[in-house]
C-alpha cells in the first residue's frame, strides 16, 4: 500500500495493487558457482563480479526462479541468465519427481551502475519475451 501524507484519508478504492517481480538482496558468488553459459559469455572480461538472487512474483509471493548476473564495471556491461527448475517426469519405481534445470541464453546489456540497475534492466527485458511476468 502506498504511504499516505499525514491527514489524507485512505479509501478502499485507492488501494495499490502489487504487480511485477521483486528480489531479495543479492549475494556475491564465486566464478565456480556460475552457470556455464554465463561464464562462457563473459570469458575474457577483465573486472567481472558475479551475483545471484531469486525472483519472486509480487502478487502471489511465489518463487519464479533465480538470476545469476555478471557485472563488468570497467566495460560498463552486465550479463545475466534466468535459471528455473521444473518437474520433467516421475520416476516409475520410486515415484520421486525428476527435476530438470533450465537456463535462458545469456543476455548482455550496457550497465554502468549497481546490481539494482542491472537486475531491473534484466527483468524489464525478460518480460516482453514472456520469460517472466
Amino acid at each position: 500500500m502506498r504511504e499516505q501524507p499525514i491527514g489524507e484519508a485512505v479509501e478502499d478504492d485507492d488501494e495499490w495493487i502489487p504487480s511485477g517481480v521483486m528480489w531479495p538482496p543479492e549475494r556475491e558468488i564465486d566464478a565456480a558457482e556460475v552457470h556455464g553459459s554465463l561464464a562462457k559469455a563473459v570469458a575474457g572480461s577483465r573486472d567481472v563480479r558475479f551475483f545471484a538472487t531469486r525472483l519472486i512474483d509480487v502478487p502471489s509471493d511465489a518463487s519464479l526462479g533465480a538470476v545469476q548476473m555478471a557485472i563488468d564495471q570497467l566495460a560498463g556491461e552486465a550479463c545475466g541468465v534466468y535459471l528455473t527448475t521444473h518437474v520433467a517426469d516421475v520416476d516409475g519405481e520410486t515415484g520421486d519427481p525428476i527435476l530438470v534445470d533450465e537456463a535462458t541464453r545469456p543476455f548482455k546489456f550496457p550497465c554502468s551502475g549497481s546490481f539494482e540497475e542491472a537486475i531491473s534492466t534484466f527483468c524489464e527485458n525478460m518480460r516482453p519475451a514472456g520469460i517472466i511476468r
